[in-house]
């Protein structure tokens, strides 16, 4: 299994099984004004490209957690269909989009987001929540 595409985004939409990936402002960083803070809708998006043999379903997990492993939502389980290859074809893919509303973030911290399919870690992304840079006078 190869993850082509892994992103934080505004936004993302997809249209049928391995199908088109649409993703609308990818992030990797937040610069709130004050703490707590909450991301009002996010999503992460993933597309996966599989070979035939690994056709059927998967359990996928999505972590989001701080540099020390605290997760900062319950981990999202579920169990996820992957078709089978078409005739004439090596491979497929599919997409997987987790829209999430009213993220909330406690402190300023670097947060990673795990993406695991069958107990077994395949991609990570990074999130930094931190305070806004401080510009120096000139």
């Amino acid at each position: 299994m190869n993850i082509e595409i892994a992103s934080i985004c505004d936004a993302a939409t997809a249209n049928g099984v391995g199908g088109r990936l649409n993703i609308l402002g990818a992030f990797d960083r937040v610069f709130p004004q004050q703490f707590p803070f909450v991301i009002p809708q996010c999503a992460a998006a993933f597309r996966m490209r599989y070979q035939r043999a690994e056709a059927g379903t998967h359990k996928i997990t999505l972590v989001i957690e701080d540099v020390c492993g605290h997760a900062i939502v319950p981990a999202m389980q579920s169990e996820f269909p992957f078709e089978p290859v078409a005739t004439g074809f090596d491979t497929a893919a599919v997409n997987l989009i987790l829209n999430m509303q009213r993220l909330q973030i406690a402190r300023p911290d670097k947060y990673i987001v795990r993406l695991s399919i069958d107990d077994a870690e395949v991609a990570t992304l990074p999130l930094y929540i931190l305070e806004a840079p401080r510009v120096k006078p000139n």
